[in-house]
């Protein structure tokens, strides 16, 4: 495996599960984690796949997906220690309770924070505007394959994730510099709106089509 990376999928829900099981299907090595042993084993075992506690794990992860509420972005990335010489993928959105709206916007992000945290270690805003859902159970669209999109300041780090998004049959598109998370957090936003409001269900999925002409 020569293209073979070690990833490390923090969190124990939804998203991180379905992150889980799509990258066990690839030729990367996975593991999920936690903050709590138990957890990640248990969360582990039902992909497959090695977890447990994230802050041992986490030395030997290249890529690193934090797959948390954004309210414990900053429990989880104290407990992780030194993310020194890794890509760190951001996949929090800072949304209320009850899902129905953001927590921060207009200048700032939950990308950006999490960028401030991290001084000198590249991060990677992606995977917060796509469903579980989709990610999970790998519906499909017509031809159309679902879209990352991915933000960030560090070019290199973003072609690391952008390659990842290729190894599970994903197309990624680059949105910008880091600043554009605060226009992808609203994305993800407004599809919980159609999903739960308008009652489209959590199969959605946007993308940015190129006219060919």
């Amino acid at each position: 495996m020569p293209n073979s990376r070690n990833l490390l999928i923090v969190g124990t829900g939804n998203v991180a599960n379905a992150l889980a099981r799509r990258f066990s299907t690839t030729d990367h090595v996975v593991h999920i984690g936690s903050r709590d042993a138990g957890r990640g084993a248990k969360a582990a075992d039902r992909r497959g796949i090695k977890g447990g506690l994230a802050a041992d794990l986490v030395q030997h992860a290249e890529v690193v997906f934090i797959a948390v509420p954004f309210t414990a972005l900053d429990d989880t990335l104290e407990a992780l220690g030194s993310l020194e010489g890794k890509v760190v993928v951001d996949c929090t959105n800072p949304l209320t309770d009850d899902y129905m709206a953001l927590t921060l916007g207009h200048t700032t992000s939950a990308g950006e924070v999490c960028q401030a945290k991290l001084p000198g270690v590249p991060v990677v805003k992606a995977f917060n505007a796509i469903f579980a859902d989709v990610v999970d159970s790998d519906p499909t669209y017509g031809g159309i394959r679902p879209q990352v999109f991915l933000a960030g300041d560090d070019t290199e780090a973003k072609e690391t994730v952008a390659e990842l998004v290729r190894a599970i049959n994903y197309d990624p598109v680059d949105s910008g510099a880091m600043l554009s998370a605060r226009y992808l957090e609203p994305l993800a936003e407004l599809i919980i709106q159609m999903a739960y409001v308008q009652g489209e269900g959590t199969r959605i999925t946007p993308v940015i089509l190129r006219s060919d002409a």
